[in-house]
């Protein structure tokens, strides 16, 4: 069967959040370092211990983005699917909590986290459109 449409939508912003995620931590990198070297627990690991922890950090979630994007896009998993809806669902209260708290990040940064969150929507969306299911092996409606 050849991919429908909506999961080639899915990948485009499923793939496109992890690029926009990318570059707000490559923008906000220095900043992230700063605030990690000024927690005492982290401080007393070295100066090096930051940078460590946030690219392996980073690497540790781009594997398993591109994980799911897999088994979701290529290999028709039912389970990656519901994955993802799930972090979905927990980014979007971590965004609304951080909203009412006042936690947003300012400035680009969070412009760019409420991009990602709207494009990981779009593309968790996409994974329950009629084309999708039937994608899955699920009984269309």
């Amino acid at each position: 069967m050849e991919r429908p449409i909506s999961i080639i939508w899915f990948e485009r912003c499923y793939l496109g959040a992890v690029a926009v995620g990318l570059v707000n931590t490559a923008l906000s990198f220095n900043a992230s370092i700063q605030r990690l070297s000024e927690n005492p627990a982290a401080a007393r690991f070295g100066p090096s211990f930051g940078s460590n922890m946030l690219l392996f950090g980073t690497a540790i979630g781009i594997a398993i983005s591109a994980t799911l994007w897999f088994f979701t896009a290529r290999k028709r998993s039912v389970v990656a699917k519901w994955i993802i809806a799930a972090f979905f669902a927990l980014s979007l209260v971590g965004v609304l909590s951080g909203a009412a708290m006042g936690t947003i990040q300012p400035g680009l940064g969070g412009v760019l986290a409420v991009v990602a969150l709207v494009l990981n929507g779009i593309a968790a969306w996409k994974l329950f459109q009629p084309d999708a299911r039937a994608w899955f092996g699920e009984p269309v409606a």
